[in-house]
This record gives C-alpha cells, sequence and structure tokens, in this order.
C-alpha cells in the first residue's frame, strides 16, 4: 500500500494529489476504528466548553466595572480635600454640643 501511494506521489507529484490521498486515508482510518465519535467530540462545544466562554466573558465584564471603578476612585481622590476634622476634634464638637444645649435648657427653665 505505502509503495503504491509513494508510486503515485512520484510519477503525479502534485499537492491536490497528496491531499487528496491524505484525506482518503484518514478516512479510511477513522471509518475501520469509528473515530467519527472523537472526532465530533473535539470539533464540537460540549457542556464545559459552553460554560467555561461564559465565565470567560463574566470575568472580562466584572474586569472592564473594576477598571471603571478605580478610574473613579482615582478622580474623586483627586479632586477632594483631607479631612477638616479628626475623630478627636469631631468627638470634642459633639460634647460641646451637649453641653451647650444642657446649658440652653437650663437657661430656659429659670426664665
Amino acid at each position: 500500500m505505502i509503495q503504491l501511494v509513494t508510486g503515485l506521489l512520484k510519477l503525479f507529484g502534485g499537492k491536490k494529489l497528496k491531499s487528496f490521498l491524505l484525506k482518503a486515508i484518514i478516512k479510511g482510518i477513522s471509518k475501520k476504528f469509528n473515530l467519527d465519535n472523537i472526532k465530533s467530540y473535539v470539533e464540537e462545544d460540549n457542556e464545559l466548553d459552553i460554560i467555561t466562554k461564559a465565565h470567560g466573558k463574566a470575568l472580562d465584564k466584572y474586569g472592564r466595572t473594576l477598571e471603571e471603578i478605580e478610574t473613579n476612585l482615582a478622580i474623586v481622590k483627586a479632586v477632594s480635600h483631607p479631612p477638616v476634622f479628626k475623630k478627636d476634634s469631631y468627638k470634642e464638637l459633639l460634647k460641646f454640643k451637649k453641653d451647650t444645649l444642657k446649658r440652653l435648657k437650663k437657661l430656659e427653665r429659670k426664665k
């Protein structure tokens, strides 16, 4: 068989003949060993391929969303100013407000 194929290749020697012979040999092997099912399994998308593609699309979407959030955060940081009060001074202000309200209530009761 191999001698016949090599003889034909030497005789005709064209690319079309080579591709025809290779296709014929592959077709014969796939029929003999019933490889059509394996070929369809490899070439067609199965459930896991579809799920993997969906996950890839979701990851791309989340990646773009994260990039947008990071961009917005950078803009906010650039525009914002440092806090006017620290926690301690804020607590002091709340205490002062509470004391002032107590004084006002005392003064109202005296009248």
